[in-house]
Formats: C-alpha cells, sequence, structure tokens
C-alpha cells in the first residue's frame, strides 16, 4: 500500500528522475512529467493527492498548474517548487492556493514534512 499517490512535474530531466525514484523509495505512487500540457492532461485523468509542479516549465508555469488543479480537483494539495523563489513569489504563492511553497534545491526532510503535512489535511 502505498502513501499517497503524487504527481511531479519539472522540466528538468535529472531533477525529475532522481526526485520520482526517491519519492517512490519512500513508499509513494509516484507519476512523473516534464511538461505543463501532459500534467494538464494527467490531472484530468488522474485523481492525485498532491501535485509537486515546478514553477519554471518549458511550456507553462506552476501557478498554471495550480490553477487547474484548483478548478478541476480541487481536493489535491499543490506545492510548488522553484529554485528561484522570493518571499513575494511565496506570499502569490500561498494567496493563490498552493498548500507550500518549496525552495530548490530541496531537502529531503523538509519535502517529506510538507507531503505529510498535505495528507494529514485532507
Amino acid at each position: 500500500m502505498t502513501k499517497g499517490s503524487l504527481l511531479l512535474v519539472d522540466d528538468d530531466q535529472h531533477i525529475l528522475e532522481s526526485m520520482t525514484d526517491w519519492l517512490r523509495e519512500q513508499g509513494y505512487s509516484v507519476d512523473a512529467h516534464r511538461t505543463f500540457a501532459e500534467a494538464i492532461k494527467a490531472i484530468g485523468k488522474t485523481r492525485y493527492d498532491i501535485v509537486l509542479a515546478d514553477i519554471r516549465l518549458s511550456d507553462g508555469d506552476g501557478f498554471e498548474v495550480l490553477k487547474q488543479c484548483r478548478d478541476q480537483s480541487p481536493d489535491t494539495a499543490v506545492i510548488l517548487i522553484t529554485g528561484y523563489g522570493t518571499v513575494e513569489t511565496a506570499v502569490e504563492a500561498i494567496r493563490e492556493g498552493a498548500f507550500d511553497f518549496l525552495t530548490k534545491p530541496l531537502i529531503d526532510d523538509e519535502l517529506l514534512m510538507a507531503i505529510d503535512r498535505a495528507l494529514n489535511q485532507r
């Protein structure tokens, strides 16, 4: 039995693969996609507990992923991730409905705590 279902969206192939493998090792069911378009298609087909989305994607952004999640799957928690975090961006993310906002490089314990909090608040 898995701890929860996650959708991971990041256009960096190395980060996507390493995070997917690591999260699966932690006991989560993970679908991974590199583009905004693929992520939106996945959200339309599958119900996820949590979506982890990079803010900067090659064909869109994490804020649009957040908006689509709120519209199509309002019970799904969205955690936005960025390598270019600012206080203003974090505040905007939370105002727009993100469950949490994390900056890269991600710290394993910080990510696990955010995921666990999101799952426990469902």
